[in-house]
């Protein structure tokens, strides 16, 4: 279960499952999230139906997915794991038309959706704020980075 506390600290890490069909980005994004004491990878999934079941198995703190996948959109993967897991921060990922994709998204209950081309600089502050929100929700606007 997600720790409590509004402050991760380097022994309780927001504990994140990552969502991506391409074995070379999902391997990209658990490097870099690596890197970082306040994160933790604790399961990895490579379409939306495997992120369902293993949201509701760990009850991670965050969810990085990507929009597009396969067997399962992000879509609807993302109303199903807020539906059953609301304190989960879902954070949606993609590399096409941010547009539509960020509305149908944030629709599902995703906190926010980046763009692919920003995550280097953009995931790690929308995971921390993400989580933040689903704890306070009046703290944080939803939206594309």
């Amino acid at each position: 279960m997600p720790n409590e506390d509004s402050k991760p600290s380097p022994s309780s890490p927001i504990e994140i499952l990552l969502v991506d069909d391409h074995p070379q980005v999902r391997k990209l994004l658990c490097e870099m999230i690596k890197t970082y004491d306040d994160l933790c990878i604790v399961g990895e999934a490579v379409n939306g139906e495997e992120a369902v079941l293993l949201a509701s198995k760990l009850k991670p703190a965050a969810v990085v997915m990507d929009v597009h996948l396969p067997v399962l959109n992000g879509v609807p993967a993302t109303t199903f794991i807020k539906m059953h897991n609301p304190f989960i921060a879902v954070i949606g990922l993609t590399a096409g038309g941010p547009q539509e994709d960020e509305r149908a998204m944030i629709i599902a209950g995703a906190a926010v959706v980046i763009n692919k081309s920003n995550v280097l600089n953009a995931l790690r502050p929308a995971i921390l704020n993400s989580v933040e929100h689903v704890k306070n929700p009046e703290h944080m606007p939803t939206g594309i980075f």
